[in-house]
């Protein structure tokens, strides 16, 4: 027999689990108060991300980004979707996608708040932990691992040598030996494999934004 959830309990579940999502996820109403945000969405609004939150209020952190995002959640909450790019501005340019999508209303109340749902892109395909976890499970050696994260990063074997401080032939030899771990025919192939993975999310867990 299928296990009934109470609605608190349900809504504890659904927090946790989005909290293992490897996208930062924030809930807001149109003016940009924030209703929710799941773990990465909380990481990045204390960190230098380019959205930061000011007395319940999720604000860009450019000036020339807080137009746009006004736009874009005034569009979703009238049911439109945009995508837009924040932190272009910023001054070492490191970018990220925003999807803002509407948020279906409470079939059972008309009068709810009409809010929109903020998806931050990756700013990498593979996450650190993730190919971690990966190169753990598959037996890498710690240098093995290190290539393999800069080959996800999409360094290429001379640039990786170069960072590493090892002549080129070393970068190969460890190259064949992952493939070899991993079963895979070339770096391209490998590299997507862990770009499929799962996400593992870090089990340190921040302080909830309320």
């Amino acid at each position: 027999m299928a296990r009934s959830f109470a609605p608190a309990t349900s809504s504890a579940l659904l927090s946790r689990v989005l909290d293992e999502i490897d996208y930062g996820m924030l809930v807001v109403s149109a003016s940009g108060a924030l209703r929710y945000a799941n773990q990465l969405a909380r990481q990045a609004l204390q960190g230098n991300g380019p959205l930061s939150l000011t007395q319940g209020q999720v604000r860009a952190n450019q000036a020339a980004d807080q137009t746009p995002l006004q736009l874009a959640l005034a569009d979703a909450v009238r049911g439109r979707r945009r995508l837009i790019t924040l932190g272009a501005h910023g001054p070492n340019g490191a970018s990220v996608a925003v999807a803002v999508l509407p948020m279906p209303g409470d079939d059972e109340d008309d009068n709810a708040e009409p809010l929109a749902l903020l998806t931050f892109g990756k700013r990498q395909p593979c996450e650190a932990l993730t190919v971690d976890f990966f190169a753990r499970s598959q037996g890498l050696t710690g240098a093995e691992a290190r290539v393999l994260q800069a080959l996800c990063n999409g360094a290429k074997p001379k640039e990786i040598a170069a960072q590493c401080a090892v002549a080129i032939s070393t970068v190969r030899s460890h190259i064949c030996g992952i493939r070899v771990k991993t079963q895979t025919a070339n770096i391209r192939e490998l590299v997507d494999r862990v770009a499929k993975l799962p996400p593992i999310t870090s089990a340190m867990k921040t302080v909830r934004t309320h």
